[in-house]
């Protein structure tokens, strides 16, 4: 099993708390423009951003380097 370096700890912080508050952003811009979203709608959206995160800030080079 490979031990992850505590240098890339803050990094990765970083990059997944970017996560959060992109689908709690995007959430609250959906809910402000559509109105009240269902539980399951929100579960497959959030899916959605949570999927697509990795390959659009790999893309963008903004990956953290354990991502890529």
């Amino acid at each position: 099993m490979e031990c992850m370096d505590k240098d890339q700890l803050p990094e990765l912080a970083l990059y997944y708390i970017a996560l959060l508050l992109l689908v709690f952003f995007i959430l609250e811009v959906l809910q402000a423009a559509v109105g009240e979203i269902s539980f399951w709608i929100e579960m497959v959206i959030i899916l959605g951003i949570v999927f697509t995160y990795r390959y659009i800030a790999v893309w963008l080079g903004i990956a953290p380097s354990s991502e890529e």
